[in-house]
């Protein structure tokens, strides 16, 4: 099974994007050869028999314009014509063989030079009303006693009144010694009195179709003349003459509509011409698939060229995938030599300004970004791990300090000192809230809670001298969030804000669904900050957490900067606090989180 790697899929893209071309380049050359081969095949089988169209057309013309003009012939020069001599015998109802005898004698100049005029011509007779005739034959003549008057021609002859009749081209059984034929036969009537003188018949041999028979393309073409019926007159090969013309080519005459050469998809060339003076056709039928055989050579010497330039493409595709993948062939080399954290730069091609040097740099820096995320992480964990230490020994003082609340909660009790009472409770609540250890995340309905707890025993120190506002959207208190991330802010504002101030403050908690988040809004209305004092805390906030000895403290571990890390940790880098402030107007802290259900 072939490797799926690079390299052999860029060798099969060569290999594809040479070789089709080739392939088609070829296809479309031969297949432009062997059109042009019928297309010159075509017009030479239309001018050929075009030529003996007009030949042929040529010759009936000729024998069209003696058939109408023979009576007006003289028998010799200076005698009688060919009309009065018939109307001396049509008129003598006693003529017998001498007069016959004589009226052949008086034409047998005339007939003479009229068949060594028109050498096609084998015989011409003369048929009289009653049935008589006069013949005069060039190694053939009629059969004795012959009357027409009953057969098929003589009748269509006589039907026609003077028009051209023409026969099949076959065997005639009146002819002695006769070959296959064609004759031409026409009614002559008296000028003056259209009275029937007689049918005047040529025959002609075969050779007026000179030319029919040549071929074309040798050995693969077929010649028809046919009728009007579809019957052949004549072929090339003189082998169907009387026969019907065969299937396809009778169905190709039926639908003929005048174009002359019709390419068809048995892989023959089938060329058409009509005569214009009769309803004759010469059909033609040229097998282009035995003449494409002919021209093999060229067939031959195509493929070999497609062939030769394919195994030149084969190794240039080689060539080029080597050339091509090699250095992505070293690079995932190395790669693969980087696991377990061992992590492996490369050193070659980082000299290259293309791509591929590209790709090496951006490598070499992708493990440099790799280590120093994975010192992060490492460094992060610690920060984390710090943070849950900090946590326990928060639990451990709270534990302590909740269980004296309580005692100093009863005592006050019993001595009825109603703000001893409820500081002391709302501060054990504080520390009951801090010390839950089933989750980080609380809702906000329970945050709040904590909140007002905190509030609570800053109103008994504060009295009338702070005032506390709630804004919180319908639908969010269900919404979780890390606990513990609210007190610090507020006692922020009232220690930095509101206590250095001799009027009366407001703290206003703001909570509200933005962006698919949860907003925190903590504005108070004290001294507010000055830009560079503003600017210093937001550097802080915007520096990355940092770790320097587990279980060391510092004054940044509380406060402001504590509630971003731990946010920042938990959630994401994008999350966290966000202050505006302006000196003498107050200052407001936005905490963003992600809804949580």
């Amino acid at each position: 099974m072939i490797k799926r790697n690079i390299k052999n899929k860029l060798f099969f893209v060569f290999l594809g994007i040479s070789i089709i071309p080739i392939f088609i380049v070829t296809l479309i050359s031969y297949n432009a050869y062997t059109s042009l081969v019928a297309k010159q095949v075509s017009l030479v089988s239309t001018n050929t028999i075009d030529n003996t169209v007009e030949r042929i057309d040529h010759i009936f013309q000729n024998i069209d314009r003696i058939t109408l003009t023979f009576q007006q012939f003289s028998t010799r020069p200076g005698a009688v014509t060919v009309s009065q001599e018939l109307n001396k015998l049509v008129n003598n109802p006693n003529a017998d063989q001498y007069d016959l005898f004589m009226a052949r004698s008086n034409m047998l100049f005339f007939f003479n030079n009229l068949i060594l005029g028109n050498p096609y011509l084998n015989g011409i007779y003369i048929f009289l009303p009653d049935g008589k005739s006069i013949s005069y034959g060039i190694g053939t003549d009629l059969v004795i006693d012959y009357e027409p008057l009953q057969d098929d021609w003589y009748v269509r002859t006589l039907e026609k009144g003077g028009g051209l009749y023409i026969s099949d081209a076959d065997k005639k059984d009146f002819l002695l010694n006769g070959e296959p034929s064609i004759t031409f036969s026409r009614a002559l009537y008296d000028v003056d009195t259209r009275q029937l003188l007689g049918v005047l018949m040529l025959d002609s041999g075969l050779d007026i179709f000179k030319g029919i028979d040549k071929d074309i393309v040798p050995n693969i073409t077929n010649m028809f003349l046919v009728n009007g019926d579809g019957k052949i007159l004549y072929d090339n090969y003189k082998a169907r003459i009387g026969e019907q013309l065969p299937e396809p080519l009778a169905e190709r005459l039926a639908g003929f509509d005048g174009k002359t050469a019709e390419k068809n998809s048995d892989g023959t060339l089938t060329v058409i011409r009509s005569f214009p003076d009769n309803d004759w056709k010469i059909v033609a039928s040229i097998t282009l698939s035995e003449l494409y055989k002919q021209y093999g050579v060229s067939k031959r010497l195509l493929i070999y060229i497609g062939a030769t330039c394919t195994v030149i493409f084969v190794l240039l595709s080689v060539l080029l995938s080597s050339l091509i993948t090699k250095p992505i062939i070293d690079l995932s080399k190395t790669m693969r030599k980087s696991k377990f954290l061992n992590l492996v730069s490369a050193k070659k091609h980082l000299e290259r300004s293309d791509e591929i040097g590209a790709l090496y740099s951006m490598y070499n820096k992708m493990i440099q970004d790799i280590n120093s995320y994975i010192k992060d992480s490492y460094q992060n964990k610690l920060i984390t791990l710090d943070s849950q230490m900090k946590a326990l020994e928060a639990q451990v003082n709270s534990h302590f300090l909740y269980n004296t609340l309580e005692s100093i909660n009863s005592i006050a009790e019993i001595e009825e000192v109603e703000s001893i009472v409820v500081m002391t409770k709302a501060l054990g609540d504080m520390f009951r809230y801090s010390i839950k250890t089933e989750s980080e995340l609380v809702a906000i309905e329970d945050e709040l809670a904590h909140v007002n707890n905190y509030l609570t025993i800053q109103k008994i120190r504060y009295e009338e001298k702070i005032d506390f506002r709630f804004e919180i959207e319908e639908g969010v208190s269900s919404y979780r969030v890390l606990k513990l991330i609210l007190q610090p802010i507020i006692e922020n504002a009232l220690y930095h804000g509101l206590e250095g101030t001799n009027n009366k403050g407001t703290v206003t908690v703001k909570v509200y669904r933005s962006n698919e988040q949860i907003l925190f809004e903590i504005a108070d209305d004290g001294i507010g900050m000055a830009p560079e004092q503003l600017q210093e805390l937001q550097t802080l906030l915007d520096a990355p957490p940092a770790f320097s000895e587990l279980g060391r403290r510092d004054k940044q571990s509380i406060g402001l900067k504590n509630v971003h890390s731990r946010i920042s940790l938990y959630y994401g880098s994008e999350y966290g606090l966000t202050l505006e402030s302006e000196q003498g107007k107050g200052t407001k802290v936005f905490v963003n989180v992600p809804i949580l259900n």
